[in-house]
């Protein structure tokens, strides 16, 4: 399921930061909470996709289902800089660019450091 941040309760301790290994959550110093994505739940609950999904002009991301999704685009779920597979056992898929490396690498380089 999705993981939410209950913004009632949170007390911006931030070790939901430390222990994510995403690095998902993020601390917003001033609603003194914790935010996060929280992948639309309301709207997937409606029967909608994400707005990000939605909204993509190139239909480079996906949403339904991990089954289909694996049928549809292939099992890959582990590229740099994301951790291996099976210590997250992520509900997503990838369909690499050429250029990716695999989970774990290091061999990468910022090509273009203006563009950060």
């Amino acid at each position: 399921g999705f993981v939410v941040v209950n913004e009632e309760v949170c007390i911006g301790c931030r070790y939901c930061h430390m222990a994510c290994p995403y690095g998902a959550p993020q601390y917003n110093a001033a609603k003194g909470h914790m935010t996060k994505c929280d992948g639309c739940y309301d709207r997937v609950a409606d029967g909608k996709k994400p707005i990000c999904v939605e909204s993509c002009p190139l239909r480079a991301l996906d949403f339904g289902p991990i089954d289909e999704l694996r049928k549809k685009h292939g099992e890959l779920a582990a590229v740099a800089p994301l951790p291996r597979a099976h210590f997250t056992k992520p509900n997503i898929v990838i369909k690499p660019n050429a250029n990716s490396r695999p989970t774990g690498d290091t061999t990468g380089y910022l090509a273009n450091p203006k563009e950060v």
